[in-house]
């Protein structure tokens, strides 16, 4: 056998790479003609069992998560109860509106605001309906 240059080494030894990858291609698709449906089938199973584990631990995780909002929330309550009838009580005293009162009377304004904008509407109309030589009243 001649003596091969560094050049050629590396081609033949990336052919015979490329060779080999070629037959393990055609040996997996051979192998999984043989064994499709059977590997299907496990693989289906497997699923089916990570998930049936994965949703017993999502339980697990979501019971802990609600226990500790529950608790977050009792300890929020905790500290903040005692803070709004003693303000509420002090806020009066000063003559500083509730909440309720100040959206009372937002709502309140919002309706006469409306009423005073369907007046102008009317009025409008009617100023545009009217003859010209009859004169309105100041």
């Amino acid at each position: 056998m001649p003596k091969l240059m560094k050049g050629q080494t590396t081609t033949l030894k990336i052919r015979e790479s490329a060779q080999q990858i070629w037959l393990a291609g055609l040996g997996a698709f051979a192998l999984a003609n043989e064994q499709g449906g059977k590997l299907f089938h496990n693989l289906v199973k497997k699923g089916h069992d990570v998930e049936k584990g994965n949703k017993a631990r999502l339980q697990q995780v979501l019971g802990r998560v609600e226990k500790i909002r529950d608790d977050a929330g009792r300890a929020i309550e905790k500290v903040t109860s005692p803070f709004p009838g003693g303000m509420t009580t002090a806020l009066q005293g000063l003559g500083i509106p509730s909440r309720k009162e100040i959206l009372t009377l937002t709502k309140r304004v919002e309706e006469l605001t409306k009423s005073v904008e369907r007046t102008r509407v009317k009025a409008r109309k009617h100023a545009a309906t009217k003859p010209a030589g009859v004169a309105t009243p100041a």
